[in-house]
């Protein structure tokens, strides 16, 4: 178990607040830092109370300008606390204190209902069960180590993540973030406007029916989205997200792998070096899904996904598995140096190839069917007729060569006729 020591005040012996080490806490510390700054520089004045209920006022300090800290031995009923200053709950049971403006509540272990109300309000628990509500405007709340229930409806406030807690956004513009690296989950309901969510280390699940901007951490994230177009970008743990109505952005951003599921509204996803993101669902209408890849050897597999795709490689270099669904698909490559490998549907798809700056590219097509066809763009003066002409037929399958070395082979192909009708050039 960490510790956080506070000074006592003069002929006082010090305070001593005990927390799991994996439970992050950083309210609750920066609250401590600040009693124990104020300590050592010798403007720290507190006061004890016990039996508190109703309101009570944080006395002000005995030298100006210094930090005021009301020590709550236990309480007797519902307890409202205002003034400026601190509040150090040290309840051996679980209380009910409502944090005014300008109220800093530091709880203990036992776990309460807890509620910042005013404008700066903070609130910080160590450990126990805690229902903690930011109501007002830029407060910051933070579960302790246990289970939470974390409650933001005001505006621009921050929930902090330390435990096992279930968080619900209805506000605007709140801060959503995990700090635990233990063995707890995040479990979030986002009802707001423009909130941000950021994962930490533990394992995190986000169901948004607005638009909202998450990001997560090095735990695992599934993601549900809703009526709002949401932006979501990987972690290092493995992302689950699914589109709502209003679609979703993806990034996956490092992440070892990534389901996509486009069912409900359209996605554009981002692959990144070393990752396999796979795209499924049973939305087979239009707009199409975007699918496009980072830096690095990647795999883009739509083959669970009946929507229609466009994938793409980016303009970074890179190695690319592109397999399509059973929509009709749009696939393109040489937009940055590197080769594709692409694998076709049973849909209707296009696969277009531009030229690069680097050349020399390796692209394959495999389960090139009669109803597909083939785009070269940007090659200059040719025709197809005269890359079908020098075309060779291997092992390998039949394969064009472009003019800049590029080549492209059909590794299902036994014979350049099956390409007749199929290359549109320039």
């Amino acid at each position: 178990m960490a510790t956080v020591t506070v000074p006592g005040g003069p002929g006082a012996p010090p305070i001593t607040y005990s927390f799991g080490s994996s439970a992050g806490l950083s309210v609750a510390q920066q609250i401590a830092n600040a009693l124990g700054a104020a300590s050592i520089a010798g403007t720290l004045s507190q006061t004890t109370s016990s039996s508190v209920s109703g309101t009570v006022a944080i006395p002000a300090p005995s030298v100006a300008g210094g930090l005021s800290d009301l020590i709550i031995t236990s309480t007797s009923g519902a307890t409202t606390i205002t003034g400026t200053g601190v509040a150090t709950d040290n309840s051996s049971t679980p209380s009910t204190i409502t944090a005014g403006a300008g109220v800093q509540l530091f709880t203990g272990t036992v776990g309460g209902v807890f509620a910042a109300t005013g404008t700066g309000a903070v609130i910080g628990a160590l450990g126990g069960s805690n229902t903690i509500t930011a109501s007002g405007s830029g407060e910051t709340i933070g579960g302790g180590s246990g289970t939470n229930l974390l409650i933001a409806s005001g505006t621009g406030d921050t929930v902090e993540s330390s435990g096992t807690d279930t968080i619900t956004s209805s506000g605007s513009h709140n801060l959503i973030q995990g700090t635990s690296t233990g063995p707890g989950s995040m479990v979030v309901t986002e009802t707001g406007t423009g909130d941000t969510i950021l994962g930490g280390g533990n394992p995190m699940t986000v169901n948004a029916t607005t638009a909202t901007q998450v990001f997560a951490g090095a735990g695992s994230l599934s993601f549900v989205g809703g009526a709002g177009t949401a932006t979501v970008l990987g972690g290092s743990g493995a992302d689950s997200v699914a589109s709502g109505t209003g679609g979703v952005v993806f990034a996956d951003n490092g992440a070892p792998n990534a389901t996509v599921n486009s069912s409900a509204g359209p996605v554009t996803i981002f692959g990144s070096s070393g990752a396999t993101v796979n795209l499924i669902g049973n939305r087979n209408t239009l707009p199409p899904d975007i699918v496009v890849a980072g830096g690095g050897n990647e795999t883009l597999n739509a083959a669970g996904s009946s929507a229609p795709q466009f994938m793409a490689m980016g303009s970074a270099s890179v190695n690319a598995s592109m397999i399509a669904g059973t929509g009709k698909d749009t696939m393109v490559a040489g937009a940055g140096p590197g080769s594709a490998t692409m694998t076709g549907g049973s849909g209707s798809d296009t696969f277009v190839f531009f030229k690069q700056a680097a050349g020399g590219a390796k692209d394959v097509i495999a389960n090139f069917t009669a109803s597909d066809s083939v785009f070269i763009e940007g090659y200059g003066p040719g025709s197809a007729a005269a890359l079908q002409q020098a075309a060779t037929v291997g092992a390998g399958g039949v394969t064009l060569t472009l003019s800049d070395g590029t080549s492209v082979t059909f590794s299902n192909l036994t014979s350049v006729s099956q390409l007749n009708g199929k290359i549109q050039y320039g």
